[in-house]
Parts: C-alpha cells; structure tokens; sequence
C-alpha cells in the first residue's frame, strides 16, 4: 500500500504543478508555440503523460524497496535458526570395490554409494550442513560442517582415503558406535545419519543408543543381495538382515539401494518442493518494468517536444552573401 500512497501523492503534486506551468504559458502562448498562440494538438496530453510517468518511476522503487527490507519467515529463509546436520557414514572397506551393483550389476559398490549420494544432494535442500565420516577398521570424520554439498562429492569421488586407515576386517558395529559418538554433541534433533554399506563385517557387537542429537537414521544397503562375490577367504554380498538389525538398533529405517535410489519419503521434510511458479510477472518485474517505462517516456518527451511541439520553425534568415560581405567589412 505504501507504493499506491506514494504514486498518488506524486501524481497529484506533479498535475498541480503542471496546471500551474500552463496558466503561465498562456501568456507566452504566441512566442512559445507560434501565431496561433496554442500548443500542438498532441502535447495537450502532456499535463497527464509527465505526471503518470513519474507515478509509475515512484511506484516501481518504492515496491522494490519494500521487498527487499521485508522480513522472511522461517520457511521462505532457511538461513535462519539452528541448521540441520545431514551426515554421510559410507564404507571404505575393500568389499566396496567389488562389481556387483547398479541396476545391470557392471557398477562397483562404492561407484553406487557415490550415485545413490549424489541423488540424495539434488533433493535435499534448506539450511543444511554436510558432513562425512568414513569407516573400515575405524571410523574418521572426513568433513563436518561443510556449506557446500561439492566437498561431500569430492569425498566420494576417488578420494583415497582407505589409507588412512590400518588394515583388517570392517568391524560395522564398532564403528556405526563410533560415528554416532561423533555427532553426539550437535543439538537436540538437528542431525540425519545416512549409512551407506554392504553390511560385509565381522560379528556385529551391540549397537549404542541413538544420541538426542540424531533425529532419523536411513541405514542404505548397496551390493547384491542374492549374489555373493568372493574376497578375502568369504563370499561377500549385501546382508540386508544386518543391516535391518543396525536400522532397529538406532530406530531408524533400512532400504536396498544396490538398484533403486533412495525413496524421497525416507528423506523426510530435507526435501523442500519448490511452489510452481505463478503465471504472470512477479512483483519485483512488475516494479522494474514500470520504472522503466515510466522513466523512457519522461526522458523522451523533451526530445519530442524540441521537434513537434510548436509551429515555429527556426531558420537561418540571413543569406549567405551577406554573410561573406559582413566578413569582408570586419577584415
């Protein structure tokens, strides 16, 4: 309303000004706009154009002034408040490599979690924090409270981070234990644990309480379920009943993911539709445009004033030759 007020007040002021311009042009009406003494048919019209251009100029950057200083809500800014944790526990373990994943069974398991990762980051959306903990013989964080979802990319695309860790067996419960303690400190229910592994471990020890600060679990399963592959003295597969078991432990839900992504329901409310767009311009392109034009017209007129907007015709009056004679007398 207050840009209505403003284009009004403005208008008003500048047709009352204009009314006063054209009683003192009539005084002048002969020397302004020729023998007839009245100005040309179309700036009659002038009185009304000049006020509504600088109505419209008042109306548009008032409009943009206010919706840049408007406060947002907590939905339309997600900026604001506590943020969201969304940690990546993954499996660097040897059986990772193994070519048993994908909906054609070619990709390798850790080729799959970084797809099934990937997918997650192009919905999921808000005020997020990334992190990245990465587990085998031990668990280690590789990246927390990352702004970017490309440094969790990065993570998964052949860094080799397998070294860092000393050799031996994927002890699954001892390290989901240790990731949770990792996160533990957040704030009450600000943080989503998303495990990613073939369940591939040795006997699995009991699994520790779900923190405060852990608000869901999705434990993901990647690998063939059916199908074993042989490494390191054992047939390794996707064991979906560990899994299950890990996702009960830490009241969270288990998917197979070896050929399917995540379902977008299990992400829960991380996935934030954007409303379809409203037909028409927005408010903020209504405003440019009506400055914009109110400003090209304003700024034409004089230009077409100059030209069309009086009778007069100026010329030259003085012939050339007595010109040359006035040169001659001056030298």
């Amino acid at each position: 309303m207050p840009a209505y007020f403003s284009a009004a007040a403005v208008f008003l002021f500048a047709a009352l000004a204009e009314y006063l311009h054209a009683r003192r042009l009539r005084v002048v009406g002969r020397l302004a706009f020729g023998p007839g003494g009245l100005p040309r048919p179309w700036t009659r019209a002038l009185p009304v154009i000049r006020p509504a251009c600088l109505a419209l100029c008042t109306w548009g950057i008032v409009t943009l002034l206010q919706l840049v200083d408007a406060p947002a809500d907590s939905g339309a800014n997600p900026g604001r408040g506590e943020p969201t944790r969304l940690v990546f526990v993954i499996d660097l373990s040897p059986s990772m490599y193994l070519e048993d994943a994908g909906p054609d069974g070619t990709q390798t398991r850790r080729d799959r979690m970084r797809d099934v990762v990937d997918s997650i980051l192009a919905r999921v959306s808000g005020n997020l924090r990334f992190g990245v903990i990465g587990f085998y013989t031990e668990s280690l964080p590789v990246v927390m409270e990352a702004r970017d979802p490309e440094l969790v990319r990065n993570v998964l695309n052949g860094l080799p981070l397998t070294y860092a860790m000393p050799l031996g067996q994927t002890d699954l419960g001892q390290a989901l234990n240790a990731a949770v303690q990792l996160v533990a400190g957040y704030p009450e229910a600000s943080t989503r644990l998303i495990v990613l592994t073939d369940g591939d471990s040795v006997n699995l020890v009991p699994i520790s309480a779900r923190p405060k600060s852990v608000k869901e679990v999705l434990v993901l399963g990647l690998g063939n379920p059916h199908k074993g592959t042989y490494i390191d003295g054992h047939q390794s597969r996707q064991e979906g009943d560990i899994l299950q078991t890990v996702a009960a432990a830490l009241s969270g839900t288990y998917a197979d993911v070896n050929d399917k992504h995540a379902p977008t329901t299990a992400l829960g409310d991380l996935v934030v539709t954007a409303p379809i767009p409203a037909g028409g311009l927005s408010p903020s392109a209504l405003a440019v445009l009506a400055f914009a034009l109110g400003a090209a017209v304003y700024a034409f007129l004089p230009v077409a004033l100059q030209f069309r907007g009086t009778d007069w015709i100026a010329r030259d009056h003085f012939p050339r030759a007595v010109e040359k004679e006035g040169a001659g007398l001056h030298s």
